[in-house]
């Protein structure tokens, strides 16, 4: 089973309402499509059936360029300038760096998303640059080696009605600027998707469960020697704890003697006949 990656679009949509521009609605239709994903995803996970109450949509830009006209003479003129000029125009000029900047955003946004971080714009920016000179340092060094190839007799016949078009060169210009633009729009993909609101907090280490302390045990109470009696008391006293006093022993009580025994006498007393 394959583990649903988060992708905060609630947060993303709440910055982008917070931030957005005020002179287009690109800001508020995103934010609009990241609302409706998140909703979508607590009925999922609540298991609720689908709302019968929904927000409107905001159309795409071409849609609203399209229906500004007041009539539907108007609005036919309109879509006919976006299909032949609006859009080839586009395509030829920035058609390519469109493709670069939205696979670069994807990759980048998933393998990022993996490891529990957020796109980052920076990275896009010294790369575009890095490209930038790059590109520079290899013109000036092509021009270099060209001038110094091209003899003094050429350079003579160069003011001429000819012109002469060196379309790798161009197109080598054109793929460079391309690629330069591309990592460019990148950066602005990930803005323009709210990224920069997004901040993962690292989790806090699990809190260890403190060892239970110990009972301290009571020092042990100093028997007396033996050559000391049971009932001496000792002049110092033990270090620690004083020891618990002795319960006083009760005392004695005297034992009652018996009555001495009486002597006991026959029924009949004995008389002596010879007294008489």
């Amino acid at each position: 089973m394959t583990k649903t990656v988060e992708r905060y679009e609630k947060v993303r949509a709440d910055w982008l309402l917070a931030h957005e521009a005020s002179w287009h609605l690109s800001d508020r239709r995103m934010a609009n499509e990241l609302k409706r994903i998140a909703a979508k995803k607590e009925r999922t996970a609540a298991g609720a059936a689908e709302s019968s109450h929904h927000e409107g949509r905001i159309k795409p830009i071409a849609s609203r360029f399209i229906a500004a006209g007041e009539d539907s003479k108007e609005r036919g003129l309109r879509a006919l300038f976006l299909v032949f000029f609006i859009l080839p125009t586009l395509v030829v000029w920035i058609g390519p760096a469109l493709v670069i900047s939205h696979a670069a955003y994807s990759v980048d946004t998933g393998r990022r998303l993996k490891q529990r971080r957020v796109p980052e714009r920076r990275q896009w920016y010294l790369a575009a640059a890095a490209v930038f000179g790059a590109g520079a340092l290899f013109a000036v060094v092509a021009r270099f080696v060209t001038l110094n190839l091209i003899t003094v007799a050429e350079i003579t016949y160069w003011p001429s009605l000819t012109l002469d078009v060196h379309w790798t060169t161009v197109g080598l210009i054109y793929l460079w600027a391309q690629v330069v633009l591309g990592l460019l729009l990148a950066a602005w993909q990930i803005r323009r998707h709210g990224w920069p609101g997004v901040v993962i907090k690292t989790g806090a280490k699990t809190p260890e469960v403190p060892a239970t302390p110990r009972t301290p045990v009571a020092p042990a109470v100093p028997t007396a020697p033996k050559s000391v009696g049971t009932d001496e008391i000792t002049a110092e006293e033990p270090d620690g704890e004083p020891a618990a006093p002795k319960t006083p022993a009760a005392p004695m009580v005297p034992a009652i003697p018996k009555p001495p025994a009486v002597a006991e006498f026959d029924d009949e007393p004995v008389f002596d006949d010879e007294n008489y």
